[in-house]
Parts: structure tokens; sequence; C-alpha cells
């Protein structure tokens, strides 16, 4: 059994500050270790870019999902101390957000989980409302909360989480990119972490595959769908002295989306229509 990472060591807040010290992988792998693949937004069209800026630094980098035509979910630490996000929709770069056709959008406005704890990584989920109620289009759509009523953990499921991830310093032709993880039990997870709870899930590469710091706030679908079940919250960046992104055997730890369906609906209204639609209308075999 491979000993606990400690929870102090664990803070995610330090992982933001260390955001241009982690993972010096190059700016153009900067999403995962290994397997990862370059994807097309049409593939990813509810995949958002989160660029924000903080107090006390120029920006930082998260992910996000597109939830309706107004709210973008994302993790509790990307909001630590951030003062606005722009908020990149429809691209799979800065740089081709207008050859695209994508969206920028500025808000400040954003809820974090009242739970949240940036040292334990508990309750990690918060939303960014944008300004204005964006037009879908092919490439930028609405991910799928999964089914209320769905009691299964996951575990054994493929997944597909995509993003952005840590660079030395992003540029605006870095791609956006994806990779194939198979969620774990958290009793499995738990032994890498302490924090393990209710709200997270786990998963891990079939190879050499990894979340890293950047990705945070992005999307963990299941393969093959565009059903959102976790949001990417911690990993083994955020571990211990000697860790980091090449540790492609440790799991990254997500936020596990049906234990926060109440809260989301509390912050934002009823999803009942996205919950009614048929979770294959938009299976793609061919996603990975």
């Amino acid at each position: 059994m491979q000993t606990k990472t400690n929870i102090q060591t664990l803070s995610l807040a330090l992982g933001l500050i260390l955001l241009l010290m982690l993972c010096l992988i190059g700016s153009s792998t900067g999403y995962a270790i290994g397997q990862s693949k370059f994807g097309r937004i049409e593939k990813f069209p509810y995949q958002v870019m989160l660029i924000g800026k903080q107090l006390w630094r120029r920006r930082i980098l998260c992910g996000g999902t597109l939830l309706d035509k107004r709210w973008v979910l994302t993790a509790g630490h990307c909001t630590m101390g951030v003062t606005h996000f722009d908020v990149y929709l429809g691209t799979r770069s800065v740089e081709d957000t207008e050859q695209l056709g994508g969206l920028v959008l500025r808000s400040n406005k954003f809820i974090v989980h009242e739970g949240f704890n940036p040292e334990t990584a508990a309750n990690d989920i918060a939303l960014v409302k944008l300004p204005v109620d964006v037009t879908f289009t092919t490439r930028i759509r609405p991910a799928l909360l999964p089914i209320r009523q769905r009691l299964d953990q996951f575990t054994g499921m493929s997944v597909v989480a995509s993003g952005w991830g840590a660079t030395v310093e992003m540029t605006s032709s870095d791609a956006m990119q994806y990779t194939e993880l198979k969620v774990i039990s958290n009793a499995d997870c738990a032994e890498e972490y302490d924090v393990v709870t209710a709200g997270v899930m786990c998963a891990k590469g079939l190879k050499d595959e990894t979340v890293c710091t950047g990705d945070s706030g992005g999307p963990l679908v299941i393969k093959g769908t565009q059903v959102l079940v976790g949001i990417t919250s911690f990993g083994p960046a955020d571990g211990e002295a000697g860790g980091g992104c090449d540790r492609t055997s440790v799991p990254g730890g997500f936020t596990r989306v049906t234990h926060y369906l109440d809260w989301i609906e509390s912050k934002i209204g009823s999803h009942s229509h996205t919950q009614t639609q048929h979770h294959h209308k938009y299976r793609d075999d061919n996603l990975v």
C-alpha cells in the first residue's frame, strides 16, 4: 500500500501558486503525459477555457463545462483570489477563437460551494455566470448532467478528460487535448490520497495518462457520450515533494457530479429538461 498523501501537501491553494513551476512538460504537450490526443472542439462543444485574473498574479488557467446558456461548472479552487474570468467557448485554443467562430465573454460573477475547503479538496465545485445568454452552435453546446436516480459509482467505466493543462507559460496556440481514463473505486483511491470522500471520484490512465495542474475545473465525461460525471480537482502534482505530473500511475481526483446535483439545481434552477434527454443522443464511439 502506498503512503497516503498528507492533507496539507494536497493544498490546492498551493497548487495554484505553483502553476508556473509544476509539470514542466512543454507547451505543446501540456495536458497529459503519454497517450493524450488533440481534440476537435466539435467533439467537446461543452468544453470551456477559463483564464482568471488574480489579485496577486497575472492570470491562472482552468477548464470548465457549459451547463446551459448562462452557466459554466468548474472547480471551487479555480476561483481563489480571482477577480474575473475571460471565458472562451467553442474554440480549441486562444489563437483559433475567431477563426472557429468561438466566443469570449468576461464574467466577475461566480458561486463557490459553501463548504469548499482548499486544504482537503472538499466540495471543490463552483459555478460561473455568463453575462449574456450564449447561442448554441455545433461548437458551443452544453454537456448532459447524469441521471439523478443513478446510484452506481461508475467504477470500472471508461471516461474522458479534456483540457489545456499546465505549461510553463501558456501560449495562445496551445491546443486542447483529451485522454481516456478508467474510474477506480474510492477505496482504492484512498490508498493514495487521504481526502477521498463521497463527493470525490478517482480515475487513472490506461497507459501513461494523467491530469495535471491547469486541467483543474475541466470536464470528465463517460466515454462516447457528453454525460458529465466529474470535475478535475486534484492530482499527483498536488502531492508530496518529489511528485508531479510524471507520476502517471497515480490517479487523478475529480469532484463527483452526482453528489452535487441538488446543489447545482439550487443555484441555477431545475435542469429537468437536460435530464429527460436521451443520453445516447450525443454518443460517438469514435471519440477515443
